[in-house]
């Protein structure tokens, strides 16, 4: 039964193609007519042998469902576990099934682990490295039922041999198949989405990025418009004499909705250049350089308008008088005692940010009057100051001039990035001039949503120099 259903859906998604390509005909002959009616008719009889299979289909993951989740004879409050259903199957097959909805949550998931499995295994260059693999099943097994389900559909759906056959040939030549992918990919846009394996809202950039932003947020992913966070100042407790009552120590619960706004990417070159550059292999390298640069920006000293929210904007200033010349020791000590002992403690991940030259500003500082020693460690892989590791944030600025944040020291889990799963890329065939005349290019827009905020402008703490 399944298998039949397979077959004609997999004949009806051929039937599309070809009706597509008739009626993209200009001047259709007789025999294109005749060919069009009977596929028509070849359609409409493979639809009503499909209700049946398709209704057996939805009945029977009804009650695999229903046995996952049955209640009966448990005690009261009993809830059925989420069960990750793993098995030896092609986790591709009958993709169908998967778009349709009759799969089960927890196969789907399982699926989507297997899938992870074989791309780990690859040597090709849809590889994924053990960290990437380690973070992709990270977002199905522990990131919710719900959440982990739709990123699982996300991965499968992009992560086929197919797909991704289908991606590096529209690549190579976008023009012929911007149909295809307009009628059965993403026809919101007329293009593909990102793999899997490429792309950057699933598979996180790492720690050998220039951006260290990533390295040290609390990174979050959504399948919707925001994330939604809360927020408390948590309960005050209090030393009371014997018989009296006890005070109202209800903690004010506080919403951190995080909105993705959108970024883009726009690509071009001659007709001669894409035809004659492996620009399939390129274009992810491409895209992950420019990605990181923007958001590197956004995340540093990004406004909120139209963009994330960056930590040096969010921060509360510290500006201490006689500094506009650059930080001193006494005002980096003072930087580090004015963040709140909650975002020191033991669960915090406490680090530094400047710009490169700030940076060796401070390595010219002794650790205090008359020592010997700089501030800033250079002995191991990464510089650290009073301990904690000293970032380069190309982005925030570098000038030591009165009003300007040059330094940054905060808790790194209460700033938050949030990443819109989902990456496009879509193919322009006609560029125009300036005169709306065709230039002999063709260009690749390629768009992704993120964003980003502070749980709390208490958690930052920026050195603002002043005269």
């Amino acid at each position: 039964m399944a298998s039949r259903a397979t077959e004609i859906r997999t004949r009806q998604a051929a039937i599309r193609v070809d009706l597509d390509a008739l009626e993209a005909l200009d001047e259709p002959a007789e025999d294109d007519h005749t060919r069009s009616d009977a596929l028509l008719q070849e359609w409409d009889e493979l639809g009503e042998e499909l209700k049946p299979l398709a209704d057996r289909e939805g009945r029977i993951a009804a009650v695999r469902a229903a046995m996952q989740n049955d209640d009966s004879g448990r005690e009261p409050g009993f809830r059925a576990p989420d069960v990750v259903i793993r098995n030896k199957r092609d986790p591709f097959a009958d993709l169908d099934s998967i778009r349709s909805g009759v799969v089960p949550d927890g196969e789907i998931r399982g699926r989507a682990l297997d899938a992870v499995e074989r791309f780990a295994k690859r040597s090709d260059a849809w590889t994924l490295p053990s960290d990437a693999a380690e973070n992709a099943t990270r977002l199905v097994e522990r990131s919710g039922r719900k959440f982990g389900t739709e990123v699982s559909r996300h991965m499968l759906q992009t992560g086929s041999p197919e797909y991704l056959a289908n991606f590096e040939q529209y690549l190579r030549d976008p023009a012929a198949y911007g149909m295809r992918a307009a009628m059965s990919l993403t026809p919101a846009n007329g293009g593909y989405l990102v793999p899997f394996t490429l792309d950057p809202t699933i598979i996180m950039t790492n720690a050998g990025s220039a951006n260290p932003y990533r390295q040290i947020a609390n990174l979050k992913q959504t399948a919707s418009n925001d994330w939604n966070g809360v927020s408390s100042a948590g309960v005050t407790a209090e030393w009371t004499a014997e018989g009296t009552e006890a005070a109202d120590a209800s903690p004010t619960v506080g919403q951190l909705k995080i909105t993705p706004v959108k970024a883009d990417a726009y690509l071009f070159g001659s007709y001669e250049v894409l035809d004659d550059a492996d620009f399939a292999q390129q274009l992810p390298e491409l895209l992950a350089d420019a990605k990181d640069r923007l958001e590197e920006t956004a995340f540093a000293v990004g406004t909120g308008s139209t963009q994330p929210y960056g930590t040096i904007t969010r921060g509360t200033a510290y500006a201490p008088t006689g500094s506009a010349a650059g930080p001193r020791i006494a005002d980096v000590y003072n930087l580090q005692a004015a963040l709140p002992a909650r975002w020191r403690g033991p669960g915090a991940r406490n680090v530094w940010l400047a710009a490169l030259p700030t940076i060796n500003a401070l390595r010219q500082l002794a650790k205090f009057t008359g020592s010997t020693t700089s501030m800033v460690d250079d002995s191991g892989d990464t510089p650290t100051m009073l301990g904690k590791q000293l970032l380069e944030s190309t982005s925030i600025s570098s000038t030591f001039a009165n009003g300007n944040k040059v330094l940054a020291w905060l808790d790194g889990r209460q700033f938050y990035i949030v990443d819109r799963i989902g990456m496009s890329v879509a193919y322009d065939p006609l560029v125009l001039g300036a005169t709306r005349r065709p230039t002999g290019q063709g260009a690749f827009y390629a768009f992704w949503r993120v964003g980003s905020d502070v749980s709390t402008a208490t958690a930052v703490r920026v050195l603002q120099l002043t005269t």
